[in-house]
């Protein structure tokens, strides 16, 4: 399985036509759409107080709307339709959405926007699982209401149980219309299939796959957890002459009696399916295990930089042969620097007060091939060698796994548990952490791989060029920061335009010398921590090309 890219993150950049289209539809047809929106929400909303008239809270979940109230119900999905295609939605559907005796789940995927809502009035307002917070939103809390959904109350530990329950009863009850679930539970940027959650899959009924597809020249509409805020995606897509959306239903999957016994196989299996007619990849990390992954790489980020203020290799510095615990006020003596180098934060952040035996051990891991073999190897010889090659403490291992693996306490705790014979057990065995790693925790190994490399010539290097790209992406940011304002100023374009390239110029000039000073600096550094006999000559090189 490939990774995919972080599926959490979404950025948007406009070209200078597209920021004056957006400039210019925002001041003439936004107000217009905008206008209309209001008004059918609003029309919408009284519609279902009105159809929730008389109903007591619990009364709601107890049996599916007829008559007049279905008929409501029918009435504001045609009224949202209409809001929508207003607003310049376009849907393509394809297939035929099954009926809720075939097919009494929905299952939708990929969810990346709050637009997605536009497929839940298509497919005539079918009971949608939610959070429970969803339901006291202005306007659409009584729009969800009126769903007769699902709702789940995070904060209550009995919830996932009802919401299982509650998903049973209705699959399996006369008379309810479809319920509709977005497995992955967040929204990400379509890049891949995340894990889906096992909500919709417990009933061990039919669910049909629907698929949304968001086929536009610009993505406006995406809305992840790190991406452009929500106001702009209002803005940016109803800025837009038309936006597309592409509904398709595939045929409802019949789970075999091996996945109605087991849900994360019928989960698992549903999801390559989806995966595979979307033509993108899955990936089995949550949004946490992309923010360890993050942390991670920051964390090598700050030791390379460390690395290059440092005369001796920091594999050096962290021998065996020499004291690991040392007093901080030492601590820039110990690696040759100054005992106020800022860079030196990340020594503590890594190890505490007094301990170095976790700086020494990602830094074997960054000078490896292998992370996870290397940490398997050394965190049984590092920590408590008294107990054996084959065993270590559960107390080092929680704080290697917090350090490490950036658990948090409870999760380092819970993991050792899980690993270990009980709470009572205070010794884990190497086997027992391998297989914990590779069975069970296969995402933080993906944790352990950021380190892989982080201090060879090869990964320095590297580091080296990342820093340059920054400092360009820096540089195009300013320019599409500048040619923001002048399209917002619909005015002096042209004369604007010229002072925006003359400004970026200037600034690349200035920072040309920067640049070959960042170069020589690394290259001339490698060669004190790798030996390598060529660098000094590349590093004169450079000093060269920088004096003519």
């Amino acid at each position: 399985m490939s990774d995919p890219k972080n599926p959490f993150v979404h950025s948007l950049t406009l070209s200078s036509i597209q920021l004056v289209k957006v400039c210019v539809l925002s001041v003439t047809l936004l107000p217009i759409r905008l206008l209309i929106a209001l008004i059918c929400l609003t029309l919408a909303t009284i519609l279902a107080v009105v159809g929730l008239k008389g109903l007591e809270k619990g009364d709601i979940d107890k049996r599916p709307f007829t008559g007049w109230r279905l008929a409501v119900r029918n009435v504001i999905c045609y009224i949202l339709r209409f809001m929508f295609f207003c607003s310049g939605f376009c849907v393509k559907i394809v297939g035929k959405q099954a009926s809720p005796e075939d097919a009494p789940i929905l299952a939708v995927a990929p969810h990346s926007s709050f637009f997605d809502a536009l497929a839940v009035c298509v497919m005539g307002a079918p009971s949608v699982v939610a959070k429970a917070e969803t339901s006291s939103i202005p306007f659409w809390g009584s729009l969800i209401k009126y769903t007769q959904p699902v709702l789940v109350h995070r904060l209550d530990t009995n919830s996932r149980l009802n919401t299982i329950k509650q998903i049973t009863e209705r699959s399996e009850g006369r008379g309810w219309q479809q319920v509709q679930i977005f497995p992955e539970g967040t929204c990400t940027n379509r890049s891949c299939l995340i894990t889906f959650r096992l909500g919709a899959f417990y009933p061990g009924v039919a669910v049909q796959p629907v698929l949304l597809k968001w086929d536009n020249m610009t993505d406006c509409v995406t809305w992840t957890w790190e991406g452009i805020e929500a106001w702009r995606i209002i803005v940016y897509t109803l800025s837009q002459f038309y936006t597309n959306l592409t509904i398709e239903y595939l045929p409802p999957y019949n789970p075999t009696k091996e996945e109605v016994q087991d849900p994360k196989l019928f989960a698992a299996n549903l999801r390559a399916v989806m995966a595979d007619s979307l033509g993108v990849t899955t990936t089995d990390c949550n949004y946490l295990d992309y923010l360890r992954i993050e942390k991670s790489r920051t964390l090598v980020k700050k030791v390379q930089k460390l690395q290059k203020k440092m005369e001796m290799p920091l594999i050096e510095a962290t021998s065996e042969e020499k004291q690991l615990t040392v007093n901080m006020d030492l601590l820039g003596e110990r690696l040759g620097v100054a005992q106020d180098l800022s860079e030196l934060s990340v020594v503590e952040e890594l190890c505490g007060k007094v301990d170095l035996r976790n700086l020494r051990l990602v830094t074997l891991l960054a000078t490896e091939e292998d992370a996870l073999e290397t940490f398997l190897a050394q965190t049984f010889i590092m920590y408590n060698p008294e107990l054996g090659p084959d065993k270590v403490s559960s107390e080092s291992l929680e704080g290697v796994l917090s350090t490490v693996m950036l658990l948090n306490q409870k999760e380092a705790k819970e993991a050792v548990v899980n690993m270990s014979k009980g709470e009572d057990d205070l010794v884990v065995d190497k086997k027992d952490l391998a297989d914990f790693l590779l069975n069970k925790k296969p995402n933080y190994v993906k944790v352990l791989r950021c380190w892989e490399m982080g201090l060879t010539e090869a990964g320095m290097t590297a580091a080296g060029m990342g820093d340059l790209l920054a400092m360009s992406a820096s540089l195009t940011k300013e320019m599409n920061r500048r040619m923001e304002k002048v399209a917002e100023s619909g005015s002096n374009l042209l004369s604007a335009g010229k002072e925006v390239v003359s400004d970026v110029s200037a600034t690349i000039t200035a920072s040309r010398d920067k640049v070959t000073d960042v170069l020589s600096s690394a290259v001339t550094s490698l060669h004190k921590r790798t030996g390598s006999g060529n660098i000094g000559s590349k590093s004169e090189t450079l000093d060269n090309k920088k004096l003519d």
